[in-house]
C-alpha cells in the first residue's frame, strides 16, 4: 500500500502521522507526493507503524511513477 493511500484509509493527515513516527510534516508529505524517499531510519519507522503494509517497493513506486509523468510531460512541452 502506498504511503498516501495508507494515510489517507487510516484517518489520518501528514501533521498527524508524522507526529506519530516523530518526524515533520514536510517530510512525510515528501515522502507521500514520491518528492524524496526517506532515509532509512525513517523507512523503518513508517515499515514498523504501518505494519508492513507500506512498504520499500510502495515508496520507490511512488517516485518512480512521478518521475514518468514528468518525463512525459518533458516529451509533450
Amino acid at each position: 500500500m502506498r504511503l498516501k493511500q495508507y494515510i489517507k484509509t487510516n484517518n489520518y493527515n501528514y501533521k498527524t502521522f508524522a507526529e506519530a513516527l516523530g518526524t515533520k510534516p514536510r517530510s512525510v508529505e515528501a515522502w507521500a507526493k514520491g518528492d524524496r524517499l526517506p532515509r532509512s531510519d525513517d523507512a523503518k519507522k513508517i515499515f514498523d507503524f504501518t505494519n508492513g503494509q507500506v512498504t520499500g517497493q510502495d515508496l520507490y513506486e511512488e517516485q518512480i511513477q512521478r518521475k514518468e509523468t514528468n518525463l512525459q510531460r518533458e516529451k509533450i512541452w
